[in-house]
């Protein structure tokens, strides 16, 4: 099922809540961040191309506007239209007409068949209809994978109020499976001599979510620290791309100050070659093994 209109859709009623909180604070504090994605980004995105955004909801933490003067199109694919708009709305009136939202849900309901099993109590799924097809329409210069990894399971947890243990041994199960399909889409979405540009927010520092070395610390040395942390390894494309034999052009890592008690340490990375990946479904045991750490 990928009916992202349907009143059981989980994921997309859950992220479109936490998309619509706080958006003044968020629009405030996230300046550094947008900069920071616009520093990978201004090399790479050449006058008039063709780019798409993934996940980028309210693009709150995505340079909408130096994109919009740049780009000859930007496509944004998501399944929120609310947060869409809002985003929209922030772009003058005569730069809009290069937007297009493209209305998606890129686990192709995957996610969804995942929640309501867990909101049932049936038995979890062996097999997924995961996607593996191009996004949008394909042939991009750019596309950016914007933060929405963690996302694709998680947010639906938290609203159905699964927490602790449970959450994890779910994301561990699914979520490998979840971002390599999107990896791979993403991929795929290329048009030749393009560059995918995913970000990820690999670990959290918050109350109750102790790290061995403080956020300034791992800036500081984020190759040779990132790997003492608490990550979140299940939905890490950069380790999905490494595995799929990828060329990862440029990595660059960021702070993101999500809220005022709530921090994260982002790497992105710019991945230029196109995956020839499988177009169809396959059982959990034919696709990337989960990792253990979370």
């Amino acid at each position: 099922m990928n009916d992202i209109h349907s009143t059981d859709a989980i994921a997309r009623s859950a992220n479109a809540v936490n998309n619509s909180m706080h958006q003044g604070l968020r629009l405030d504090r996230w300046g550094a961040v947008r900069d920071s994605l616009w520093s990978l980004l201004d090399p790479i995105t050449r006058t008039g191309a063709r780019v798409a955004l993934v996940g980028a909801g309210s693009c709150d933490d995505v340079p909408l506007l130096r994109l919009v003067h740049r780009a000859g199109s930007i496509d944004l694919i998501d399944f929120d239209p609310d947060s869409v708009s809002r985003a929209v709305a922030r772009v003058p009136r005569g730069r809009r007409r290069v937007i297009r939202f493209v209305e998606t849900d890129v686990t192709g309901g995957s996610a969804d068949v995942v929640l309501r099993a867990v909101r049932d109590g049936s038995r979890l799924p062996e097999a997924l209809p995961l996607p593996y097809g191009k996004l949008g329409s394909g042939d991009y210069d750019v596309v950016v994978g914007d933060m929405l990894y963690t996302q694709l399971l998680h947010s639906g947890l938290l609203a159905l109020g699964v927490h602790g243990r449970r959450q994890h041994e779910l994301m561990r199960r699914y979520d490998p499976h979840l971002t390599n399909a999107l990896v791979q889409r993403i991929q795929a979405s290329l048009a030749r001599g393009g560059h995918a540009v995913h970000v990820h927010d690999v670990a959290c520092w918050t109350k109750g979510q102790d790290q061995p070395v403080s956020l300034d610390d791992a800036l500081e040395d984020p190759d040779g620290t990132w790997r003492r942390l608490r990550r979140h390894d299940a939905c890490d494309p950069h380790l999905v791309l490494e595995r799929l034999g990828a060329s990862i052009s440029d990595t660059a890592w960021w702070r993101w100050p999500f809220e005022p008690r709530k921090q994260f340490l982002v790497r992105a990375s710019v991945a230029r070659t196109t995956l020839a990946g499988p177009t169809t479904g396959v059982l959990f045991r034919d696709r990337l093994r989960s990792v253990d750490r979370h």
